[in-house]
């Protein structure tokens, strides 16, 4: 199970999922994983063009952000998480990266 996100070590931004736990003899044993690349998916509305949405998806970031170039957008079908469902939905995936990148 993730225990911590971490997104400075050794004076660059990068971000590091650390994953710890104990082994059966005892030992701690600590994993981190670096490189992720952090997302996250928005559903579209189904009354709303996606079109709109992301234009209106593309302000808002840029207003929060200051900038354009820090996060990128794609369109995805999936089905949802929660409940079941037979048939997929649309979602914006929003990719973000910090600017050594």
């Amino acid at each position: 199970m993730p225990t911590e996100v971490s997104d400075d070590i050794e004076g660059y931004s990068s971000y590091i999922l650390r994953i710890t736990s104990t082994l059966i003899n005892g030992q701690k044993a600590v994993i981190n994983i670096i490189g992720i690349k952090p997302f996250f998916d928005i559903v579209v509305p189904e009354e709303m063009p996606i079109s709109m949405f992301k234009t209106k998806l593309v302000n808002i970031l840029s207003n929060i952000l200051r900038s354009t170039s820090k996060f990128g957008l794609k369109t995805i079908s999936a089905f949802p998480l929660q409940r079941y469902h037979t048939e997929k939905k649309l979602y914006i995936r929003v990719k973000t990266w910090n600017h050594f990148d």
